[in-house]
């Protein structure tokens, strides 16, 4: 198949990665893809690019009839756009461009009116679903390559509770910080980057948990900072189907999150709680961590999912049937 992906925006985040992943996939099981984009992407995909400055505003004239060439351009039979920012672009060029047409909704959103004219809405998570009105919806689960194998390290003493993500508000990091207070014999590790980081900062200094709580920044070793962990731990106020999520998962590293996206369907029930719940996510944390060779063994099966379920090849084949059943149809 001839394939377009497009996504507008200029950021660094899941969806991003998403679609360059997603690109690539497609393009090893033999589809043509294009993808169309902001030009800081190109160097990334090594598939047919086109450069359309999508980060501007959604009803900008002359984007839009950018959009409209490029989206000719590429002779797709399949126009997969990314996001809802996409959705409503593409959507009001779409009746010029006859191409059959597939949307992907990343999170839980209260706006998806952009997704109605779409032939299909992928979701990444059963909790974005559920917000969405669409008779031809499916739930594709994010997937990755399977990690590498690293050589084997010992576990970080005393134990690490490992956290990733940008430092913005919706990640609930300060809710972790303060859900940290009174926690003994474990450390916290805060990866990532963002302009909530001198606020955390301060939060952490003034809780005195600076040998508790280390903010490690923009970091490139996430494999070997997950190997060195006993536990991973999410404290988001929403999600879809983060990628730190599958790689925890995947380096067999058990997992506690508030109660938000993919993992209502991929964690057990007892390690999930409330977002935005000091003294829940305080209580979960504490009776982890007190039980970790328990909670090993309770995994082994999410860790069994995740190798069936949540790498690249399994992504790939599901969002393949979706174009299918439309060029069938």
């Amino acid at each position: 198949m001839k394939i377009t992906l497009v996504m507008a925006g200029d950021e660094e985040g899941g969806l991003e990665k998403h679609v360059v992943e997603l690109a690539h996939g497609l393009q090893q099981h033999d589809h043509n893809v294009t993808v169309i984009a902001h030009e800081k992407y190109h160097d990334r995909l090594h598939t047919n690019f086109i450069a359309v400055d999508l980060s501007k505003s959604r009803r900008n004239p002359f984007v839009l009839y950018q959009l409209y060439k490029a989206i000719k351009g590429s002779s797709a039979d399949i126009v997969h756009v990314h996001g809802n920012k996409a959705a409503a672009m593409v959507a009001s060029v779409m009746s010029f461009v006859q191409v059959h047409t597939v949307a992907t909704l990343h999170s839980r959103k209260k706006n998806t009116k952009m997704f109605k004219n779409y032939e299909a809405v992928i979701t990444v998570s059963p909790n974005a679903a559920e917000v969405l009105d669409h008779p031809n919806k499916v739930v594709i689960l994010n997937g990755i390559d399977l990690p590498k194998a690293l050589p084997s390290i010992a576990k970080h003493q005393p134990p690490v509770v490992l956290t990733i993500g940008r430092l913005v508000p919706v990640k609930g990091f300060d809710i972790l910080i303060e859900a940290w207070k009174e926690i003994s014999g474990a450390e916290l590790w805060i990866v990532g980057d963002g302009f909530e980081q001198e606020k955390l900062q301060s939060l952490i200094a003034s809780h005195q948990l600076q040998n508790q709580i280390k903010l490690l920044g923009h970091r490139t070793d996430i494999y070997q900072l997950l190997q060195q962990a006993s536990l991973f731990v999410m404290s988001s106020h929403y999600e879809g189907c983060p990628y730190t999520m599958v790689e925890a998962l995947l380096c067999k590293v058990p997992m506690i999150s508030t109660a938000v996206g993919a993992m209502t369907m991929v964690l057990p029930e007892k390690y999930l709680c409330p977002p935005n719940d000091v003294q829940a996510l305080h209580r979960l944390i504490e009776q982890t961590l007190q039980n970790l060779p328990e909670v090993q063994q309770d995994f082994e099966s999410v860790f069994q999912f995740a190798e069936q379920h949540l790498v690249l090849d399994g992504m790939i084949d599901n969002t393949v049937k979706v174009y299918q059943s439309l060029l069938s149809a």
